[in-house]
């Protein structure tokens, strides 16, 4: 029970202070087992930061995680926010707190890309708030002239993905397609000096992913289908594979699940409902052609979360509460108002797959955005320790 003395309830404060480490981190590693609440712990106080490390000490690891979905930063917040599926609440990121201005570009494997104002990207675990600098953009190669590029930092990364986890992966890579009509693409490996350019031909790609090695696979507005091999030295011959087009409607997302790769279409009926449509890729007919294989109503008791560059899939028996074969996704609310400072409005829907019909989860709730276009990650906690410490 609080008490009403002032001299008794900053005492009772005082003595959080002096809890000692041993106890601390016992009851943070045995008795936490939400990565929210880990990281609410270590914001306490400068004293707890200190002694609960950034990264859940071994042999206590948390369990598998729901990933969050990053809102951005509001106006009046010096850290970004993330929305819990599983709490139904918002907490702050303190590791983004020296970013205010940066744009997040992309997010994988708990890892996100942000770029300054001044063009500058980073990588950044914003639970543990390790970070790795990445060499300057390439800008002439980005824009033949630099009147023609985009007003700020917004417009400029299309699709920004990881081929693997950099605290897992020492050779992970980093690719970036740009907004300009420029068709080429910016690799970057761990340890290299530059930025590798790469061309490829006129694809207007809508969403991409990695699904096998260094090979990706891309989707097109229109259905266009082309496979990547960043293996492939100085972007040469095979490089690029085109293949005939997909049957597409809607909003179109690529998602690894178990294994597999997953086509999902999101679009709206006549009568104003959101249908979704799932798709198990064929891959074993490349380099001439990929088979879409419609999946009704089993994804293997897979729970998917749907962002383009960005989604992911989880095994539903390790969330009680929720179901599997179900797909949640993103809708945005714009103000009236084309102000860049007004504040937005998003719901988390849902849709289960035996049925395809979609309805919304969550109640809305403001994200902090400054852009006309704002955009939203779904953000895995990774709390692994890089490698080599």
């Amino acid at each position: 029970m609080e008490t009403r003395d002032p001299k008794r309830r900053r005492a009772t404060y005082n003595s959080w202070w002096h809890f000692t480490t041993d106890i601390l981190i016992d009851v943070a590693s045995k008795h936490v087992t939400s990565a929210a609440t880990y990281a609410t712990l270590r914001s306490v106080c400068r004293s707890w930061r200190t002694e609960l490390p950034a990264t859940v000490p071994a042999p206590h690891r948390l369990p598998p995680q729901l990933p969050f979905l990053l809102l951005g930063r509001r106006r009046r917040d010096l850290a970004a926010s993330a929305f819990s599926l599983a709490t139904k609440r918002t907490f702050a990121l303190r590791h983004l707190a020296d970013a205010p201005q940066s744009i997040c570009v992309g997010s994988c494997y708990g890892w996100l890309l942000l770029l300054d104002p001044s063009l500058n990207l980073i990588l950044r675990n914003p639970f543990t708030g390790d970070t790795i600098r990445l060499p300057p953009l390439p800008m002439s190669a980005i824009c033949c002239h630099k009147d023609k590029l985009p007003p700020n930092q917004h417009w400029l990364v299309h699709r920004a993905i990881l081929s693997s986890d950099p605290s897992a992966d020492r050779d992970f890579l980093v690719v970036l397609f740009t907004t300009t009509s420029v068709f080429r693409c910016f690799t970057w490996q761990n340890g290299d000096n530059f930025w590798t350019v790469r061309e490829y031909p006129p694809f207007l790609l809508e969403d991409i992913m990695f699904y096998e090695d260094r090979r990706c696979i891309a989707i097109g507005f229109d259905g266009g289908c082309m496979i990547f091999d960043f293996a492939t030295a100085n972007g040469g011959d095979g490089f690029f594979t085109k293949v005939p087009n997909l049957p597409v409607l809607g909003s179109l997302f690529l998602v690894e699940s178990a294994g597999n790769v997953w086509l999902v279409m999101v679009s709206t009926t006549t009568s104003g409902e959101d249908e979704v449509e799932i798709y198990r890729l064929d891959l074993s007919g490349l380099p001439d052609e990929v088979t879409a294989v419609s999946e009704s109503g089993d994804l293997g008791s897979r729970i998917l979360f749907l962002e383009r560059g960005n989604s992911m899939s989880v095994a539903s028996t390790h969330f009680p509460g929720f179901e599997g074969d179900t797909i949640y996704f993103t809708k945005m609310k714009w103000p009236i108002s084309t102000s860049w400072h007004d504040n937005s409005t998003v719901t988390v829907w849902k849709c289960q797959n035996k049925n395809g019909i979609a309805h919304p989860c969550s109640v809305e709730f403001e994200c902090g955005v400054y852009s006309l276009w704002p955009k939203f990650w779904w953000l895995p906690p990774n709390l692994h320790e890089k490698l080599g410490e």
